[in-house]
């Protein structure tokens, strides 16, 4: 069985689940331990997939290569100009919507830390952008403005033609990539898309495709983390939530033990 060293606050993580789960590809999910090096690779980062003793990390990488190896083509075309469009859009994630988490979301995530748990010297961007929002008085007011900028390049580059983003008639690996940095966003009431139409209905489609509520049941629990700060207990209580109802699919629980 596929093990997936993952966590369901973790928005690649997510990503991962969320296809193989609609794919019913059954899987073992692991919650890492931050002391045991080995089970998340040396760059310390998930998800990572332990595939019968391959091991893969990167969520576009972890994405495409299951698509392949299953044959998802539903989530990831033969078509070359389609799978080349979703290939793009990966390619872009982690510079581009990733920021969405990253000015956004985990800022106001990590106030019931009070700050950025551990030190990861390969994660260096990702902390430099969390410990900037979260230091700046108006750190809510410019994620917000970054965000409406790259809503508004997807809207153009990748939902102008059609309802899904790389062209395709259903929804591709890059729209639960996309997903999970954007739609999060409205749950937890740090982005208003009323203005945004074209965006809120993709939203709305994603938030259509099966099991959504239970792999995103973390997120609907945590809630609105704009108008009430989070807290510890608040923040592990949807964990838990959110891992009752990934265990409830075709998902089952292990110890990184």
């Amino acid at each position: 069985m596929l093990r997936v060293y993952g966590h369901p606050a973790s928005q690649p993580s997510r990503s991962v689940i969320w296809a193989c789960v609609l794919n019913d590809l059954p899987i073992e999910l692991i919650e890492p331990d931050p002391d045991r090096e080995a089970s998340v690779t040396a760059r310390g980062q998930i998800p990572v997939i332990d595939d019968e003793g391959f091991v893969l990390s990167e969520m576009p990488a972890i994405l495409a290569y299951l698509a392949v190896k299953h044959g998802w083509t539903n989530m990831y075309p033969d078509d070359i100009q389609l799978r080349a469009r979703i290939t793009q859009y990966l390619h872009s994630h982690h510079t581009l919507t990733r920021l969405a988490t990253m000015t956004l979301m985990a800022p106001h995530v990590l106030v019931a830390f009070g700050g950025i748990p551990g030190s990861n010297p390969l994660s260096y961007v990702n902390n430099l952008c969390i410990q900037n929002a979260m230091a700046d008085d108006d750190g809510l007011g410019k994620g917000q403005r970054l965000v409406a900028q790259i809503v508004d390049y997807l809207e153009r580059a990748y939902l102008a033609d059609g309802d899904f983003l790389a062209g395709t008639t259903s929804a591709s690996i890059a729209d639960l990539a996309c997903y999970e940095e954007i739609g999060q966003l409205e749950t937890a009431n740090l982005l208003d898309l009323s203005e945004n139409k074209v965006m809120r209905a993709w939203t709305r489609r994603m938030r259509d495709l099966p099991h959504h509520d239970d792999v995103h049941r973390y997120n609907l629990v945590l809630g609105d983390i704009k108008t009430v700060p989070n807290s510890m207990e608040r923040f592990l209580g949807a964990v838990t939530e959110g891992m009752a109802a990934l265990s409830a699919l075709n998902v089952r629980m292990v110890s990184d033990g």
